[in-house]
């Protein structure tokens, strides 16, 4: 499987060029036959196969939104969603995996210089990691030692280096309230086999175990560092991807990856036409008005959240290029987000009741779908009612139930 060429770093001026999203886009519709047969497997071992494991490593896939500086193709907000829809039509799970890598390391890039020296030194590594519950960090000369065990870390065995929450011990120096993060290489970690949920099992979203774990000072980012926030003072800085904030960023191409999930569905609920409306004198569902209307409003449903994506990651690809993002925007572009969950989760309900009981069936595709659907649609980022809450406190000038940095 070749690797797509990135553009040298002397040709970068914004994000990646239209031509590479397109390949991008158009491999991974090539791939979709390949991951639907590797995606049974990988649901029994509760992580990718090897095979896709490779695929994702040498093709580039874990690099799609890491800048261009750092070797990653420096993907757009909405081409990177694009990829995500085609390659969810395969595996859901494969689709989350690069998720939450491709983020995870992006956000690395957004780490004070010494961390990308650190993690970076070799070209772009895939970061994986979990915050919360937060691991314990105390201060020794030089660095730290570092303790804990991270839960729901999807992707942990195609990561080589891990991003972790921690809070200080007994430390003495500046400390900001909230979550620091630390970085350590994946192969200081013990790996214990947790993950056993009805959904989104192929992610090997298992839990890390970090003892008495020493990091140099280099490798740990507090937070009066100004992680994650823009601050060109920083030796790298410089991509689009540095000027966009990273909760929304995450959260909405986390969402295009479940749109490309319900659409799976509705194309295997269209095929299905025409079977018969059983216990009726219907015959076909095609002459059922019950049928077809519910096929329509799921139809519309997935195309309501599709247009809704493209508009709250088009506002990202702007930020990246200067455009102000406001602190109005932001709570907007959070309760707009609610909506995708909303049309998503109203889509794939109906068509589950649409393919009937038979589709329930472990070994039916369509039921993989609807329960990585829906458990994503659980992800603390996703819950609708929270981003409404924001917007709502919002516009009646009620206290913020939580920071602009989350929005």
């Amino acid at each position: 499987m070749a690797t797509l060429a990135k553009a040298p770093l002397e040709q970068v001026c914004g994000w990646a060029d239209k031509s590479v999203a397109d390949k991008l886009v158009a491999r991974a519709k090539e791939l979709r036959p390949f991951l639907a047969e590797q995606a049974p497997e990988g649901e029994k071992r509760r992580s990718p196969t090897e095979a896709v494991d490779r695929m994702l490593k040498e093709e580039g896939f874990l690099q799609l939104i890491v800048p261009q500086r750092l070797g990653g193709f420096g993907l757009s907000p909405t081409d990177f969603s694009r990829v995500q829809m085609e390659i969810a039509k395969g595996d859901p799970a494969v689709s989350w995996v690069m998720q939450i890598i491709n983020g995870t390391t992006w956000v690395t890039s957004l780490a004070p210089d010494s961390v990308q020296d650190a993690v970076f030194a070799d070209g772009p590594q895939p970061v994986c990691g979990a915050y919360n519950p937060p691991g314990k960090a105390r201060k020794v000369d030089g660095g730290w030692i570092i303790n804990g065990a991270w839960p729901y870390m999807s992707g942990s065995r195609q990561a080589t280096w891990t991003q972790q929450g921690v809070v200080l011990e007994d430390y003495d120096g500046p400390v900001v309230p909230g979550i620091n993060m630390c970085y350590i290489p994946m192969s200081e970690f013990e790996i214990k086999d947790t993950w056993f949920v009805s959904g989104m099992q192929g992610t090997g979203s298992d839990t890390a175990i970090a003892k008495d774990v020493f990091i140099p000072d280099s490798q740990m980012a507090l937070m009066n560092e100004r992680t994650g926030q823009i601050d060109p003072t920083k030796k790298h800085f410089g991509a689009p991807s540095d000027l966009v904030p990273a909760v929304p960023m995450v959260r909405t191409t986390g969402l295009a990856q479940l749109i490309g999930a319900v659409e799976a569905m509705l194309e295997i609920v269209t095929a299905e036409s025409g079977k018969p409306v059983l216990t009726t004198t219907i015959g076909p569902r095609t002459g059922s008005g019950a049928y077809m209307r519910d096929l329509g409003e799921a139809a519309a449903l997935v195309e309501t959240a599709k247009t809704i994506l493209f508009s709250l990651a088009a506002k990202l690809d702007r930020v990246g290029m200067g455009e102000e993002f406001t602190a109005e925007e932001k709570v907007r572009h959070r309760a707009m987000g609610g909506q995708i969950v909303e049309s998503i989760h109203a889509a794939s309900e109906s068509l589950m009741f649409q393919a009937g009981s038979s589709g329930f069936s472990l070994d039916k595709p369509i039921n993989r779908y609807w329960r990585d659907i829906s458990m994503a649609l659980r992800h603390i980022q996703n819950i609708p009612t929270i981003g409404y809450e924001i917007q709502g406190r919002a516009l009646a000038g009620g206290d913020p139930i939580a920071p602009p940095g989350s929005y």
